[in-house]
């Protein structure tokens, strides 16, 4: 059986990774060195048509951006806009898309089409390279830009993912299946030499977090953990959405099985969770209490975060001076001091605000 191997590259493999993870039918397996080398030049449209779905790509109209080993491989086709380099790329640098089955993603009269996607590292470092564009066009600060990659860092080495076609205002899928981790996404940055945006996604990796579970969580980590200049408050980093390890005789009191926070501060015994829906109702303010009331068994210092506490940086300000109230006695002397600079400084309130514009939804923005 003749097969073909489609290595997206760029905006079209990110597009096709969250279409991949928001899909009960595919799945995403590591890429081995030997599938990915030696891509045909030859890209039969008909096949491109059939393995790509049709509601994430129309290369009628926008051509799909692929990779290719080197310069003289490129494909000529039509529907194609190509870029070569791909011997370059570790093996680690792709993801297979393939179906909840196990088989190749497109299928077309005895033709296997094998549809490879950047892996979390790559897909940062070609984000890196368009963003270094902007910031050199002037559509984005220096610091805007990396915040905007920190949050991309968020979402692919977390829980959730963006709508595909209309990452900004699109629907979010929750609760997904983790594609990668910070730690390997720079490993695979380390063994990258000589490519374009690679700097600032390993720039944007250190400064994120796995776990994240939701674009408002990525929002509220970077408010607690980015450096001020970037419009954070520079905590520690806690842990997201792992489950709480219940102190002994709770669990027979619990409400709950098992919690995962959004966000946990086993130093500072304190806890946060963005409550995103409506919590008006009867059923959802009992389930607030039960949580509340857990936390309280577990000795743990709750803070809800809402949508209100996340919409203006005064009401920002106001959240994060009272989880410094609350951590202030297991940090030094000179904490609350440090604290008030923090939060009243000028340039570090407007460099929040930027962070906010990066990292609210749009929909969202007042």
């Amino acid at each position: 059986m003749d097969e073909r191997r489609i290595c997206l590259a760029g905006d079209d493999a990110l597009r096709m990774l969250r279409h991949a993870r928001r899909s009960d039918g595919l799945t995403l397996v590591p890429a081995g060195g030997r599938a990915l080398r030696d891509a045909e030049e030859r890209i039969d449209p008909e096949v491109l048509l059939a393995a790509l779905p049709g509601e994430v790509f129309e290369p009628s109209a926008r051509p799909v951006l692929l990779r290719f080993d080197d310069a003289p491989a490129r494909s000529r086709c039509s529907l194609v806009r190509a870029r070569s380099g791909l011997r370059r790329v570790p093996d680690a640098g792709f993801l297979e898309v393939r179906t909840r089955s196990g088989n190749p993603l497109g299928l077309l009269r005895g033709t296997l089409a094998h549809v490879f996607v950047e892996s979390p590292g790559l897909a940062l470092a070609s984000a890196g390279a368009v963003l270094a564009a902007e910031t050199a066009s002037g559509r984005v600060s220096r610091n805007g830009a990396l915040v905007r990659l920190v949050g991309l860092a968020m979402e692919l080495c977390g829980i959730y993912a963006r709508d595909p076609v209309s990452p900004l205002a699109g629907t979010v899928a929750h609760d997904l299946e983790p594609i990668g981790r910070v730690a390997d996404a720079c490993a695979l940055l380390s063994a990258l030499h000589g490519w374009r945006g690679v700097a600032r996604a390993r720039h944007a990796l250190s400064l994120a977090n796995d776990g994240s579970g939701s674009v408002m969580e990525t929002l509220w980590y970077a408010l607690f953990c980015l450096p001020p200049r970037l419009g954070g408050v520079h905590l520690e980093r806690p842990l997201q959405n792992e489950a709480l390890v219940w102190p002994r005789g709770v669990p027979e009191l619990a409400a709950h099985e098992l919690m995962r926070p959004d966000f946990h501060w086993p130093r500072y015994r304190t806890a946060c969770e963005y409550q995103g829906g409506d919590h008006t109702d009867e059923a959802s303010l009992a389930e607030d209490s039960r949580r509340a009331r857990d936390y309280e068994l577990c000795d743990i210092h709750y803070l809800p975060l809402t949508k209100r506490d996340s919409l203006k940086e005064p009401d920002v300000q106001a959240v994060l001076s009272q989880l410094f109230e609350v951590i202030a006695p297991y940090e030094g002397a000179a904490f609350r001091r440090k604290a008030r600079r923090l939060l009243n400084d000028p340039a570090v309130r407007a460099a929040r605000r930027v962070l906010m514009g990066q990292l609210l939804p749009p929909q969202m923005r007042w």
